[in-house]
């Protein structure tokens, strides 16, 4: 079975080894970190199979960047490293937050952590 293949869009600090880690270890490979300014410069293609975008980016940059995988055809969310009040995804190593980003990306109602 091939695993997963997710694109991170945010500086270095929002992807640690801790949560790399556990998306490992779930069975999902992350790519990245790119900052949403290098994107475009990306070859992306079929390489991956969706992408979680930094919500701490500017308007600007997080319009430029569904562009860039809109035109691509690949599915992506914005999220933030931690849970806030305005709802959204959260970008951590906890199995909830994974599968609800994994779901979401690729449609999947299979959990991807027991």
């Amino acid at each position: 079975m091939r695993r997963i293949r997710l694109l991170v869009v945010g500086p270095p600090s929002f992807l640690s080894p801790a949560v790399r880690q556990a998306w490992t270890n779930a069975g999902i490979d992350l790519q990245g970190p790119v900052a949403a300014a290098d994107l475009a410069k990306a070859s992306l293609g079929a390489q991956v199979d969706g992408a979680i975008i930094d919500v701490g980016y500017d308007a600007v940059s997080l319009l430029g960047a569904v562009e860039i995988f809109d035109s691509l055809a690949i599915p992506a969310l914005f999220a933030g490293p931690v849970a806030d009040s305005h709802g959204g995804f959260t970008f951590s190593a906890a199995p909830a937050n994974i599968n609800a980003i994994v779901h979401q990306l690729l449609g999947s109602h299979q959990t991807t952590l027991q």
